[in-house]
């Protein structure tokens, strides 16, 4: 959060400029806030607390939480805000921005605390709109607007990271596991259909027979020996034309 504080002596001039909102006192006392532009001063005894009204972005680097199931979550978020009452932000706390980023850390604490270590890297961004909600109520109160609010990383400990990595493998193997079964069973499905058309129509199994002579005969290359076999062509004369 930036913030500037002037002390104005008699006869400066000041500008503010467009990004800026400025707090103009007298002796500790608030007089105005003074808008972007030019400003001159002809008494003594006057500050300036100058707020950039610009978005920022507050970085909460590495915090280690517990989660739910008393799992250590290393979490790292970013906060983009903007300052837009800037009175209250200055008479909220005696470090704004301290107490800022404490309520941060609160709110990131608080989500993880309600949930499992699973839970919390499966839901990554429905987490960080619940941060962005949670910190947009505590904040309120400093005069500051939460614009996003981002959980950029989660780091596991080795031993659980491992354990993840294995489980993710063999979801994974399972998952492939039962493609080829349900690739099998619809093969199997299929042979079983047409054995039955076949039983069921044995004329079909002698056209076939005589499409592959066919095929073959089309290849110049083709070689054909036939071993001759009556039965192949019993049942022909059934066949209605």
């Amino acid at each position: 959060m930036q913030i500037s504080f002037q002390t104005i002596h008699r006869g400066i001039r000041y500008i503010v400029q467009d990004h800026q909102s400025a707090l103009l006192f007298r002796h500790g006392r608030f007089q105005q806030p003074l808008a972007p532009g030019e400003h001159r001063f002809f008494r003594s005894g006057y500050t300036l607390t100058v707020f950039d009204q610009r978005e920022q972005r507050l970085i909460l680097q590495g915090q280690e939480l517990l989660s739910a199931d008393q799992v250590t979550l290393k979490v790292s978020s970013v906060v983009a805000y903007r300052v837009i009452d800037p009175l209250t932000t200055h008479r909220s706390a005696d470090n704004a921005y301290a107490a800022f980023y404490s309520e941060a850390q609160f709110a990131l604490r608080e989500i993880v605390s309600e949930n499992t270590a699973e839970a919390f890297l499966a839901a990554k961004a429905d987490h960080a709109t619940q941060l962005q909600k949670n910190l947009a109520d505590r904040t309120q109160r400093f005069g500051i607007q939460i614009l996003q609010a981002e959980i950029r990383d989660i780091m596991l400990p080795a031993s659980l990271k491992k354990s993840f990595m294995s489980a993710l493998q063999q979801r994974q193997e399972s998952q492939a596991a039962l493609e080829k079964a349900r690739s099998e069973t619809a093969t199997l499905r299929t042979l079983a259909n047409a054995a039955r058309l076949i039983r069921d129509n044995p004329e079909l199994l002698q056209l076939r027979y005589l499409e592959t002579l066919q095929a073959l005969s089309s290849n110049s290359l083709a070689n054909i020996h036939l071993t001759p076999n009556i039965g192949m062509l019993s049942g022909f004369d059934k066949v209605k034309t």
